[in-house]
Formats: structure tokens, sequence, C-alpha cells
């Protein structure tokens, strides 16, 4: 686990100092040495400890943080010499997060005992000012409480971390930017729980690079960050919640995890993760933590957890935040991977070459714009009742406009829809090249809202000589949800497997908009172009509808 960092533990008490000193000195508050085995994603946490300038933790209870935040703060203070604040919800949960852990761990760990001034940190005193402000090394540690406007003024640091980020009093919290401003290099630390969606950490992690922690299946070789349903469990055909991993239940032995591409289980082990960043251009560092990457956890005991949590709400919100350590979404406002999963049932796998079998068929793409090309192709077919049967073949992320050409050719696409913003002038080439060449049709497309969509699907708007389509955009994402959910838009069985899809298309949901006073659906910060691209998709198979009559009512 620790070969990428170092060969021996000089080196990595020079080049990763923190991790060094985890490894060398630091002892938990049960006074045991820190080992990575079940928690390798840790690894790169300390290794980076102390280049990581604004960080958002977004974690599941009892994944090994807290310990890494202590060991980040003790080392900024008693070797580097800095200022360090650290905020909890309350002074209640302050004083016994100081006394239980903090002071016990200082006394009792011998590189810690000998910055304390005199070796000792005054317990006998054991007064509260004791409890808030702590001399350590050549720097000190300040330990606040959010819930007191007064502290959040009256004192200057380098670094500050923020725990139980959603129960802390927020208002106060803002103002701690303002202490780190004379500091020639600032680092700033939230980490929590998450609640709800777009709020509190869920907020700030989105507000990042946003990785996660991907686990390899050792069968296939594929790469993939644990999702409770997408992996562990699902429902069968009597809606009951069932394992995925059947072979746990017949031998009565762990569950493991079943692969989104071989759907075959594979084991957690500590060798081969890895963090993506699922937007690797954010300059701000976000880390998504479950007690699923915890390799020591009996997933058997959390399916049991999970179902005793069925039927109460509350135990259920509990078990998304705490266990899962994302937040909670009600049933209904977006996609869920039950339903994606329903969509891939019985389908055939992905064809990435395409050819001459597409000559003689209905075949669209839609293609979101971003770092990458995020594009869906699919064959339009219909059932015994005539109703249409969207079919994706391919669902990617092309890193060029050259590559996106090229694989609209192969697939002898008729209609693509492609973002117009905000790659514009390139959307524009593609359309052109294609109108020299023939073959396939692009169309732009934006997005303007109507208040009354009226007797034509989007509230279209069409531009012929610019090739330019424009909808409503609330309109589109409730038509192709439906289409999804209703049955009518079908996946390839392995497209579980393809980098971002599950999560993207799972990111919006519908939500009130006060200010317009209607329903819009939002993703906050969190990707979502390929639910884009499948919304374009939708738009180029209407534009292809039989006789030219496009978003009939």
């Amino acid at each position: 686990m620790l070969a990428p960092y170092s060969a021996t533990l000089s080196t990595l008490s020079t080049e990763y100092p923190v991790l060094g000193l985890a490894l060398t000195t630091h002892r938990t508050t049960r006074s045991e040495a820190l080992s990575f085995r079940d928690k390798p994603y840790l690894i790169e946490l300390y290794a980076d400890a102390r280049r990581l300038e604004r960080v958002a933790m977004r974690k599941g209870v009892q994944v090994g943080v807290s310990e890494w935040m202590l060991q980040v703060v003790l080392d900024a203070a008693g070797w580097r010499g800095r200022t360090c604040a650290y905020v909890l919800p309350s002074y209640k949960v302050r004083n016994r997060f100081v006394q239980s852990r903090v002071n016990r761990m200082l006394l009792e760990v011998p590189a810690y005992r000998d910055r304390c001034p005199g070796g000792t940190i005054d317990a006998v005193k054991g007064g509260a000012e004791n409890l808030g402000n702590k001399r350590f090394g050549r720097g000190s540690l300040l330990f606040l409480g959010s819930e007191t406007a007064t502290d959040f003024v009256e004192f200057s640091a380098d670094f500050l971390i923020v725990d139980e980020y959603d129960r802390c009093d927020l208002s106060n919290v803002a103002m701690a930017w303002d202490r780190l401003r004379a500091s020639p290099d600032p680092q700033v630390i939230y980490v929590g729980n998450p609640t709800l969606p777009r709020t509190g950490i869920s907020r700030e992690y989105d507000d990042s690079d946003r990785r996660r922690w991907y686990h390899r299946c050792g069968r296939c070789g594929t790469r993939q960050p644990l999702d409770w349903f997408l992996h562990i469990v699902h429902r069968d055909d009597q809606g009951r919640w069932q394992l995925r991993d059947q072979v746990a239940g017949r031998h009565r032995i762990p569950p493991r995890p079943v692969c989104a591409r071989c759907h075959e289980p594979f084991d957690r082990v500590p060798d081969g993760g890895l963090w993506v960043p699922e937007d690797p251009r954010h300059e701000r560092r976000g880390y998504a933590m479950s007690r699923l990457d915890v390799l020591s956890d009996d997933l058997g005991l959390l399916y049991a957890e999970w179902m005793r949590a069925q039927g109460s709400p509350d135990m259920i919100r509990a078990f998304f935040n705490g266990a899962l350590g994302i937040p909670y979404e009600f049933d209904g406002t977006g996609l869920t991977v039950e339903v994606l999963d329903r969509a891939t049932t019985d389908q055939p796998e992905m064809d990435r070459l395409g050819g001459a079998t597409y000559d003689k068929q209905t075949v669209t793409a839609g293609v979101d714009v971003g770092s990458v090309l995020h594009t869906v192709i699919s064959v339009v077919e219909h059932d015994d009742e005539g109703q249409a049967i969207r079919r994706a073949v391919l669902v990617q992320a092309c890193r060029s406009f050259e590559e996106l050409a090229d694989t609209l050719r192969r697939f002898r696409v008729d209609l693509c829809v492609i973002d117009a913003m905000p790659e514009t002038h390139k959307a524009q080439e593609l359309r052109d090249t294609f109108v020299e060449e023939g073959g396939t049709t692009v169309w732009l497309c934006r997005f303007h809202p109507t208040q009354r969509v009226g007797a034509q699907k989007y509230g279209i708007r069409l531009d012929y000589q610019a090739q330019v389509v424009q909808v409503d955009r609330t309109a589109v994402f409730d038509v192709s949800h439906d289409d999804i959910v209703q049955g009518r838009r079908r996946f390839p069985c392995d497209v579980m497997g393809v980098v971002g899809w599950s999560e993207q298309m799972r990111a919006p949901v519908r939500v009130v908009d006060g200010d317009r006073g209607r329903i819009i659906w939002t993703e906050g910060s969190a990707a979502d172009h390929y639910r884009l691209a499948e919304c374009y998709d939708r738009i180029a198979t209407d534009l292809l509808d039989a006789g030219g009559q496009y978003f009939p009512g």
C-alpha cells in the first residue's frame, strides 16, 4: 500500500512528514499504532497533509478521518509552529473532545508530551481556558465551539478545521475566513457527515474535484467507487431487498460487492484502490468516504442494519448519512439505481465498433460538452404496439471533436444534438463538417425557460438555417426521466461500468423553485453530463420523427 510513497520509513519522514509521523510516532486514543490495512484510502490524506489548502470531506462515521485531523493539527502546531483553530459544534462537544481525546493523546505519546510546555498540559488545573487554548511546540491549538460569535473575531490563525460541519453554526463559521487572511499559507478543511443534498458539507464537497475511492474488481479489472444500491443490494421481483452477492447467501459467508461490469462478486483488498477526481480541473480537493470503503467492515452487518431501517424514514436517513456518507433524498425526486438497473436488464453489451449493421437503422446521438464530450448513441426501435423504444448502443466520453466525428461516422448516426455551450465554435465546426460530407445532421441545442410549453413538447424553437434547437430544460428533463422510468429507454447491460455514468444520471433532482413558483431540475454543483447527453439524444429522436412532425403534443 505504501510502495508508491517510499521504500523506507526514513525517506517517508522526509518526503511525507505527516505520514512518517503517523507510522513512527503517533498513537491512537487506544494507545495503538496506526495501520492502513483496512483503510488504505487514508494514505493519500496523510501523505499530502501539508500540501492541502482547501479541502471538503463528506464522510460516513468511523472511517478514520477524526484521527487524521488530530494528527494534522498536531503536526502543524508542534512541528511547523502554526496556529491551528479546531471548530466543533458546541462548547459541550468541544470540552468532551479535548478531555477524552486531545489531552490523553498529548500526555501518553512521548513526542507530543515533549512539545507541551514543561511536558504537561496543566491537567491538574483543568480549567476551561486549558480546554480552549493550548501552546504546543512553537505553535498553538485553539479549540472552539461554533455557537459563540465572539470566538470568531478574537483570534488569528494559519490553519482551520471545522468538524461535524452540518451541526455547526455556519453563520459564525463563515467569519473564520477573516481570521486566516494574515496567514502567508492558510489551510482550511471542512469535514462532516452529510444531511441533505446541496447543503452543508454536501454543498462544499460538490464545489470541489469530488474524489471517490475506486476499488478494483479482481475478476475483470474494472475500477469503480462502491455504491450501496449498485454493488451491494437490489430489489427482487417481489420488491424485497436482497444481497446482490448470491454466493454469500448460499454459503453463509460475508457478502462482497458485485462488479457493475462483469456482475461477479469481488474482494475489497488493500492494494488496487485509488482516488479518482470526478472534476480534475477543480483546484479544491474533495473526498467522499463511506463504511463500504472500510475493508474490515462486514457488509452483512450493514445489510442487517439496512433491513432493520426499513419502514422508518429516520433510520433510513441515518443509514444514508452515517453508514454511506451521502445525503438523503426522498424517493421520486430523481432517478435511482433501481430504475437504472431495470433499464439495463436483458440488454446486450455495448458496441464500441459500429459498422455497416447500422446502415438501415434509425440512429441518434446526444452530446454534452465539457472537459470531454459525454456521448450517447442510440437506435430507435418499436415494440409490437408501435411504441418507440430507444436503445442505447454506446455510452462513452470522447476526448476530442475529432474522435466524436469519427464515432458518429462509424455508427452511421442520422441525427446528433450537441450542447451549444461552452464550445460554440467547435460545435459549429462539427455541424459544418457534416453539412459538407453528409451522412449525419448535427443540431446545436440551447435551453430557454418557458412558463407554458403549449401543444409542443419542451417549448421547442427551431432555427433551420443555423440548425439550432431551443427547448425548455425542465420539460425535456421530465420527458427523458419518464422514458426511463416507464421502460421506453434501455441501456447496455455493462453501462454501470462507465465511469461516472450512474452518478451523473442520478445527480439532477426535482425541486420547487420558490422564486419562479415552478418545479425545476437541479444538480447543484454535481456533474450531470451523461444526464444532459441523454436529454439531447431524446431531442434528436424527436427531430427524426417520421413525417417531419417535430415534438407533437
